[in-house]
């Protein structure tokens, strides 16, 4: 609760971690070095694998990226109006200041179901770049390939990122593509807590529930934040990743496959 004439203190929101626009994962500059170093295969099947499949990761990577900074700008945004709307009301025993229902505040959770499809899509090519470490042939989804690929390798890196959490934002991701939004009234929150007011979107803790009546909360699970950690976990992924497989490569241990690389799984048209 804000004294009177006191001025309410309020707990800034999470900065963005670096973000180099227009500038290509980890993955995909390993991959140009392979690429770059076939010499007259470069235009071999796997050449072109190396080239195009990477090129579409960076793609939905770009995606998510946009669809961060979009979540961050409209928290700065309705930061700043919260913030001056507490001012004016520092002498009410307020706890808690929404912003209701608006498109702004809409668009949040748009862009935040986006950004899950994009790191969802960027973990699906992920598994299939991978994929070639090995010899048989391996799931391309990133979880059937984390469940059945070999226990060695770069799989290991994919197994723990899976643990660590990737399940967990498959959960969101499948709970809001496929069953419902986080709620039918949204929010943006200013909440007083003992350290201050923080600016905050709500964000279920069991998105497994499916069901809006089922969903629980806590402060420590917040959309910004957690998409920020998202997108965190998701750089230290691509930058192992990257890292092993070209390691791989120039121990003459990647590709183990370099034949029947495209039309892989490809789903035929029904009569």
């Amino acid at each position: 609760m804000v004294r009177p004439n006191e001025e309410p203190t309020i707990i800034p929101i999470p900065r963005l971690p670096n973000i180099k626009r227009f500038s290509s994962p980890f993955l995909v500059l390993s991959c140009d070095k392979m690429r770059f170093s076939l010499g007259e295969d470069i235009y071999s099947e796997f050449g072109w694998f190396i080239r195009e499949y990477p090129r579409n990761y960076r793609y939905h990577l770009d995606h998510a990226e946009f669809r961060l900074n979009n979540i961050y700008k409209k928290y700065v945004k309705a930061y700043s109006y919260l913030v001056e709307e507490l001012k004016k009301k520092s002498n009410e025993n307020m706890f808690g200041l929404g912003i209701y229902n608006n498109v702004e505040t809409l668009s949040i959770y748009w862009d935040f179901e986006s950004f899950l499809g994009a790191i969802n899509s960027a973990l699906e090519i992920l598994a299939r770049i991978v994929g070639l470490a090995y010899e048989r042939e391996v799931p391309l989804s990133f979880s059937k390939f984390c469940k059945r690929a070999p226990q060695d390798g770069p799989a290991l890196i994919l197994k723990k990122a899976n643990k660590l959490w990737v399940k967990r934002m498959k959960q969101y991701r499948d709970c809001f593509v496929h069953y419902t939004p986080v709620d039918t009234m949204l929010f943006v929150h200013a909440d007083l807590y003992s350290n201050g007011w923080e600016i905050r979107c709500k964000l279920p803790i069991n998105p497994n529930v499916r069901e809006t009546l089922g969903f629980r909360y806590s402060r420590r699970t917040e959309l910004l934040k957690y998409t920020i950690s998202t997108y965190r976990h998701m750089q230290s992924l691509d930058k192992a990743v990257g890292k092993e497989i070209l390691r791989l490569f120039r121990n003459k241990q990647f590709p183990k496959r370099t034949a029947n690389l495209f039309f892989v799984g490809r789903a035929n048209r029904g009569s």
